[in-house]
């Protein structure tokens, strides 16, 4: 084995170590991060409740099924929901959705402020006050952290220790996403983690591929390296004791 093809072996070992070190880092810390913070906590679910409310038991005072199709013959998609309470109709249409009360028949939407904060504060398991509410329409770049969801959305930041915001659709009525620090810190070493900085959910990218290429080379010149060095020092003890036992003899 020559001197210099050690040599190269090492320093392109030392070079990817370099290089693929800090994302093994990145790797590392948001594992820990990721494994160590409980999951239903980083979907938020202790910050909501009445979210599976049941339907009263008599429907016979309801707007029928029937009813509702002639009113929105475009409808692909009916439901029959609980919302703040009281029974109600979410309609689904090509155009955007509808929210009809089943008693009365009256439309609730689109929600106005006053609306999609009674609803974010219904749902709310704390008690600090709404710091701000937007309504989202696209006009303006949306937060990252709705990810793909479908606009307009009510945005509503609580007054917490979490900066605690909820999305509510203004169309249907209903509590879309809900995010916290603590989920926009896994999100960032999520991004991090599959390196995906972009959409942040594809995990088959081609520079994930690269570093995970880079990575299996580094090992691979680390195990040579490491092989060659326990071969090398076992060959010069050997030698070492052949030269002793010929000065002896």
């Amino acid at each position: 084995m020559t001197t210099n093809f050690v040599f190269t072996v090492r320093k392109w070992h030392k070079w990817l170590s370099l290089v693929i070190g800090v994302q093994a880092l990145f790797w590392l810390l948001g594992g820990v991060y990721m494994v160590v913070i409980d999951l239903d906590f980083i979907h938020g679910d202790h910050l909501v409740q009445n979210m599976m409310e049941p339907l009263p038991e008599d429907l016979s005072a309801l707007k029928s099924f029937a009813d509702i199709q002639r009113r929105f013959p475009d409808a692909h998609r009916i439901t029959l929901a609980t919302w703040m309470g009281q029974p109600h109709y979410r309609i689904k249409e090509p155009e955007g959705g509808h929210l009809v009360d089943a008693i009365t028949g009256k439309e609730r939407s689109p929600l106005s402020r006053e609306d999609a904060v009674a609803i974010a504060q219904y749902h709310y398991t704390r008690d600090q006050s709404v710091l701000e509410a937007v309504l989202l329409t696209g006009e303006n770049p949306p937060p990252t952290e709705i990810q793909t969801r479908t606009l307009p959305l009510w945005q509503i930041r609580f007054d917490d220790f979490g900066s605690s915001t909820f999305y509510i659709s203004p169309d249907e009525g209903h509590l879309v996403t809900r995010r916290h620090t603590f989920w926009r810190v896994f999100d960032f070493v999520w991004m991090l983690h599959i390196m995906d900085y972009d959409e942040r959910n594809d995990v088959n990218n081609n520079l994930f591929r690269v570093a995970a290429f880079t990575g299996f080379l580094m090992s691979i010149f680390g195990l040579w390296l490491a092989f060659y060095s326990f071969s090398s020092k076992k060959r010069n003890q050997g030698q070492s004791a052949g030269r002793l036992a010929g000065e002896r003899s």
